[in-house]
């Protein structure tokens, strides 16, 4: 019975520990360049000019790719989305640069989970992964 009770708040333990703290939505406001799409960075490295999302201090949004979004980050616990993100509708030639840009706004239309670890941010939904490192 004791190594059950135990065991229970050891996993407790950890459960809470992943949860969502102040600490991470205050690392959110920066300048995050996109690195990898599910762990790949090829589309990535392909592209003329690593595309960025900007997070401000009042939680706008703000992704330059070939397209330009922008909007409203709203965060419950460890997810995020955004609300009314308007975009530009630029023919992105580059198919690379098309997937990237793909990516990032379904990630951000969410709900998605996120995860701040010191120069990374991490958004993530069942199927993808999009991996940003802070340039600002």
């Amino acid at each position: 019975m004791k190594k059950i009770l135990l065991s229970t708040l050891f996993l407790t333990s950890l459960l809470t520990g992943c949860s969502s703290s102040p600490k991470d939505a205050a690392a959110l406001p920066s300048t995050w360049a996109v690195m990898a799409i599910d762990g790949h960075s090829e589309p990535v490295d392909a592209l003329p000019k690593q595309p960025e999302l900007v997070i401000d201090n009042n939680l706008t949004v703000t992704y330059h790719g070939c397209n330009t979004l922008k909007g409203k980050l709203t965060l419950t616990g460890q997810n995020l989305l955004t609300k009314n993100l308007a975009s530009t509708r630029k023919m992105c030639i580059q198919n690379e640069q098309a997937i990237v840009d793909g990516f990032v706004k379904r990630m951000l239309t969410g709900p998605s989970d996120y995860l701040v670890n010191q120069n990374t941010l991490i958004i993530s939904s069942e199927r993808h992964t999009v991996t940003f490192k802070k340039v600002k």
